[in-house]
């Protein structure tokens, strides 16, 4: 008799701990889970970090500057490994910006639109075209004395697809006029 006592509260204490593995196994999943969502959501806020800060450093650069041609060349010295309109172009833009004619005679299409590319690897260090990670596309655009820059960072899969950028900047610089003495 002193042995079936027995066998009821080891079987007892059997179901006792299976349930308590079992309640710890649950609770390791649910904190996994969350580890892994953090993580992913820190992963996800440095991206965002970095994107802000070299889209921020390239807005400096262009409305600092004083005119297209040398903002597009700080750019080019601050970021040698982009894609840069040929000069041949840029000429085109500058007169265009430059232009005297009033904005009721000129066309609608008168503005100056260039677009410019900049590659970064996957740690924001800047890159080739062939190994990029993530491109900052610059869309430049001038009217009537003013630069407005559209700074797009997308990842490199999603340039082709159009998707939704990493993170939008717009900028706008206003060039004065300088008379000569």
């Amino acid at each position: 008799m002193v042995h079936k006592s027995r066998a009821r509260s080891s079987g007892l204490f059997l179901m006792e701990l299976i349930i308590a593995i079992l309640f710890f196994s649950v609770a390791s999943a649910v904190c996994l889970e969350f580890f892994v969502k953090s993580h992913l959501l820190s992963l996800d806020s440095d991206i965002l970090t970095r994107s802000v800060n070299e889209c921020s450093n390239v807005a400096e650069i262009i409305c600092t500057s004083e005119g297209l041609e040398s903002g597009v060349s700080l750019l080019q010295q601050q970021y040698p490994l982009g894609k840069y309109p040929d000069s041949g172009e840029l000429t085109i833009l500058i007169n265009s910006l430059y232009s005297t004619a009033s904005s009721e005679d000129a066309p609608a299409d008168k503005s100056a639109e260039e677009i410019i590319h900049i590659f970064f690897d996957d740690t924001f260090s800047q890159c080739r075209e062939s190994s990029a990670f993530y491109i900052m596309n610059i869309h430049l655009t001038c009217k009537e004395q003013m630069i407005h820059a559209v700074l797009q960072i997308y990842e490199n899969t999603n340039v082709a697809e159009k998707g939704e950028p990493v993170y939008l900047m717009e900028a706008k610089h206003h060039i004065a006029r300088r008379t000569e003495k």
